[in-house]
């Protein structure tokens, strides 16, 4: 395995070394979403978890506008293996609604059918970069209990990286 220099977040309030494009210290918690200056340190390379994110078949992402209805949301979520579709405002990824916005906002509240999905979607997602190492996708996965992530390439939505994605990514890698 090769070495390589990979970036770090030092988090300024208790200096702890985060992996690049997380949002919060591991240490502390502190958002770190703000600090876009990371510090230099060594990776290695040859690990799997430095492949990039575009690494995996990522699931296509189904889309709903901001303004269109919860039951439109809901049949477009039927028609999509993830159960989660990303709301968006034009161009932009305004929020997402997955199963889980369905149960605890929607599920026995009457009248909600036909009311705009962005009253219950999950506003401002989280989201990974297609060129984010998988590292970076497992920690926010595993310290945000997301199940979701969307992925942008230079501002543009281009997938979703489900955990189901990602244990068949592992499951490809080191029991094939």
């Amino acid at each position: 395995m090769s070495i390589e220099q990979r970036n770090v977040v030092v988090c300024p309030s208790c200096g702890t070394e985060n992996i690049e494009g997380v949002d919060t210290c591991e240490h502390c918690t502190m958002d770190l979403r703000s600090i876009d200056v990371p510090e230099s340190s060594q990776v290695v390379s040859g690990s799997d978890l430095s492949s990039p994110v575009s690494s995996v078949r990522l699931s296509r992402p189904h889309t709903v506008l901001a303004t269109q209805t919860v039951r439109e949301a809901i049949a477009a979520m039927k028609s999509d293996p993830t159960a989660a579709v990303v709301v968006m405002d034009g161009t932009t990824v305004a929020g997402i609604f997955t199963d889980r916005d369905v149960m605890i906002r929607v599920a026995g509240r009457p009248g909600v059918m036909e009311q705009p999905v962005a009253r219950f979607m999950t506003p401002d997602p989280v989201v990974m970069r297609d060129d984010d190492m998988m590292a970076v996708a497992l920690n926010k996965m595993g310290d945000g209990g997301f199940r979701h992530l969307p992925v942008m390439r230079g501002g543009e939505l281009v997938g979703m990286i489900t955990v189901r994605d990602v244990m068949n990514w592992v499951l490809g890698r080191y029991f094939d």
